[in-house]
């Protein structure tokens, strides 16, 4: 199993020993391009035909390949009645009365409790933890969708922070998303939090430098904490690979999707902890290459969050002047009106993309309450900042959707965009479902979907260049420019390409993946009524 998760099987084709380069693919490739037009076409065609059809547009889209989730956090992608199955084997019990996990070693001190493994003879209990950890039924819970969201996290926190089941949570994840013909995840997690933190609170808190906080952080011993962070994921390497038999004759679907990792920092820390946070997070992201970036997480409308915002960017700020060859993307603009002041709506999108120079941002849903949003909008396509579309977290969070949700105001003002799922276990959705809210809400056709698509993978933080001259996916890079896109065996120079990018490598297999949906037979069926 290739470091970083997973290699893709084509790469074989292209870097093992004797490999035979095509020189004759550049000669018909210009028919093959034509054929390829006149295919999408086809598609597109199809999907007009059947658009008002919800369940085979579900189909359609299940089946589209999709490129990346790069937007999806770990814990939350998992769903409850996972969580339960790993409690019950794992010798946990349940509170019946306070309906909550119970540590194995607790057990015995807690009153009412008896073992997980007993939750399928309980079902109203089991239906309750459900609730509780997820959106299945919102309108039981006697809670926000904000408020029921946010504290799922609170009750399966006990076995989603639990080292042993890292390994099994990626590999569930992984699954999914080679169901729906995902082939990159970009997940986030946190690796050595506590201990991270630990350290901050034995140093105490220079506001005023930022220089010499960090200098004590790295003299003090975060350096080694990144040292264990590494040793961290190499675990969760090794807990997925084994989970998903990546290395045995009969593979999971997971060992086929690429997976790289966001290093989170809470917003919700006293400040020394979240700048600890944030420098160790960059000294990760520059030392594993399996780490292609950080986030921050944590409700954005909460008071510690809001009080420390403009903080927590200037860190940013200085952070990336000091190693700006670390890839940033920040939750920003996950607010609405009424769910805080009006002044804390006006300027938390800007300060992301112009102070802590993020070069995407998630969620944005807040684009239009703040100042000079046109302008900024603007200034987000010139940067190339990427905004990663939520529609399904962002309708259960923060009840906006359809119109007045700002996803057809950034396609229109050609911001760079792409669909993610966020929380799939939570939310109970997938990235399936965010296409087709794409199709069905917002009317999109098939070559919108595969811009989106191609978006994922153009503004993931993959290493390497990228297979396309520009964004507007017209045409490949100068090597590729006359072979055919996902063709098996690609020209000497574009295969040296591909060879050392990740970036460009994901994507020559998209369009090879793409090319053989389109040729489809069902899609020659008009499924007439």
């Amino acid at each position: 199993m290739a470091r970083g998760i997973h290699l893709p099987l084509f790469l074989g084709m292209l870097i093992g020993s004797g490999v035979a380069f095509s020189s004759a693919v550049a000669q018909d490739a210009e028919p093959l391009r034509t054929a390829s037009r006149r295919s999408e076409a086809q598609v597109s065609a199809w999907l007009e035909q059947h658009r008002d059809r919800p369940p085979i547009v579900r189909a359609f889209v299940q089946r589209m390949p999709k490129g990346g989730d790069i937007h999806t956090h770990l814990s939350g992608a998992v769903y409850a009645e996972r969580y339960l199955a790993w409690a019950a084997a794992d010798g946990y019990c349940v509170d019946a009365i306070a309906i909550k996990l119970v540590l194995p070693q607790d057990c015995s001190k807690t009153p009412n409790a008896f073992p997980a493994r007993e939750l399928f003879k309980r079902s109203s209990i089991y239906d309750a933890l459900i609730n509780r950890w997820s959106l299945r039924n919102p309108a039981f819970t006697g809670k926000s969708g904000h408020d029921q969201f946010f504290q799922a996290f609170d009750g399966f926190d006990v076995i989603s922070s639990s080292p042993t089941r890292k390994g099994d949570m990626v590999a569930d994840v992984a699954n999914r998303a080679a169901s729906q013909y995902v082939s990159y995840l970009e997940l986030l997690l946190t690796t050595q939090g506590s201990a991270t933190q630990q350290l901050a609170r034995s140093i105490g808190w220079n506001p005023t430098n930022f220089a010499e906080q960090r200098r004590q952080l790295l003299a003090k011993g975060l350096l080694a904490i990144v040292a264990e962070g590494k040793q961290e994921l190499d675990r969760i390497e090794r807990q997925t690979a084994s989970a998903l038999g990546c290395t045995t004759p009969k593979p999971q679907p997971g060992c086929r999707v690429t997976i790289r990792f966001l290093q989170q920092t809470t917003r919700l820390k006293a400040p020394n902890e979240v700048f600890a946070q944030f420098v160790y997070a960059f000294e990760l992201a520059k030392t594993d290459r399996r780490v292609v970036g950080i986030n921050l997480v944590a409700p954005e409308d909460h008071p510690v969050a809001l009080r420390d915002y403009t903080l927590q960017m200037e860190m940013l700020q200085f952070l990336h002047r000091q190693s700006p060859e670390v890839k940033v993307s920040l939750h920003a603009g996950e607010l609405t009106l009424g769910l805080v002041p009006l002044e804390d709506l006006r300027f938390h999108i800007r300060q992301a993309v112009e102070l802590a120079q993020a070069n995407r941002i998630g969620h944005g849903v807040a684009i239009f309450y703040e100042d000079n949003p046109f302008e900024l909008m603007e200034r987000m396509r010139q940067r190339g900042v990427l905004v990663e579309i939520c529609l399904s977290s962002n309708e259960t969070i923060l009840q906006v959707k359809g119109a007045d949700h700002p996803f057809l105001t950034y396609l229109a003002a050609g911001v760079p965009v792409t669909l993610a799922s966020d929380d799939e276990g939570i939310s109970r959705v997938d990235l399936s479902h965010e296409y087709q809210l794409a199709v069905l809400r917002y009317g999109l056709k098939y070559s919108d979907l595969k811009r989106l698509v191609r978006n994922s993978l153009e503004y993931s933080f993959l290493a390497g260049q990228s297979l396309w001259q520009s964004p507007q996916f017209a045409a490949m890079t100068t090597v590729c420019a006359n072979d055919r896109p996902g063709a098996a065996l690609p020209s000497k120079s574009c295969a040296a390409l591909l060879q050392g990018s990740d970036r460009a490598r994901s994507q020559w297999q998209l369009e090879a993946d793409f090319a053989t949906f389109e040729a489809l037979p069902w899609l020659d069926s008009g499924f007439s009524r």
